[in-house]
């Protein structure tokens, strides 16, 4: 729960009413204090990946990093040759989330629909100084990003809070310019 909602806070943008006839200006912030009660999202089992994965999972609680997202994308080989496997997405998603077939396809549309988005971040992240500390490719979590950016705008309607607030984050995120550099919701359903 803790990844979805650190990615939640980490990637929303702005506030704007969801009546397009009502929108405000896209420059005007955005209340994150519902955010995290607008989608109920299911509970990742990242103890699904705790042998080959469990060194980036100290005391049994995964931290978000860019190596553990690494190492659950290369245990299951979800990213081939710069790819997204469909039949590997959902084999990973089946692992982590495991039969909510709902949010099973939310996730693997979001992902399945990510890869020009990561290839922009890729593009726009910032150099990293030189450390001697283990450093992995930030892709993984990217689409991780991306992919939750995406489950937020098409959460499935029986998780979905559906409040006010929750509506207007939802629109910004779909309709604003700076909002939709990095969610992955400006594609279609697969």
């Amino acid at each position: 729960m803790a990844w979805n909602i650190a990615l939640l806070i980490c990637c929303l943008a702005g506030v704007v009413w969801s009546n397009p006839i009502d929108v405000e200006d896209c420059s005007r912030r955005q209340d994150f204090n519902n955010a995290m009660d607008c989608c109920a999202y299911p509970t990742f089992r990242f103890e699904e990946f705790k042998k080959p994965c469990g060194k980036y999972m100290p005391f049994g609680a995964p931290r978000i990093s860019p190596c553990l997202f690494e190492c659950i994308f290369n245990a299951t080989n979800t990213i081939v040759n710069g790819v997204s496997d469909p039949d590997n997405v959902r084999l990973m998603l089946q692992k982590l989330i495991g039969n909510n077939h709902d949010f099973l396809e939310a996730y693997f549309n979001g992902i399945m629909s990510c890869s020009s988005t990561v290839q922009e971040m890729m593009n726009n992240r910032r150099p990293r100084p030189q450390s001697k500390v283990e450093r992995c490719s930030p892709t993984a979590v990217f689409y991780g990003v991306c992919a939750q950016k995406y489950v937020f705008n098409h959460c499935p309607p029986s998780s979905w809070t559906g409040n006010e607030s929750c509506e207007m984050l939802r629109w910004k995120n779909m309709n604003c310019p700076s909002s939709k550099t990095s969610r992955g919701s400006g594609h279609r359903l697969l």
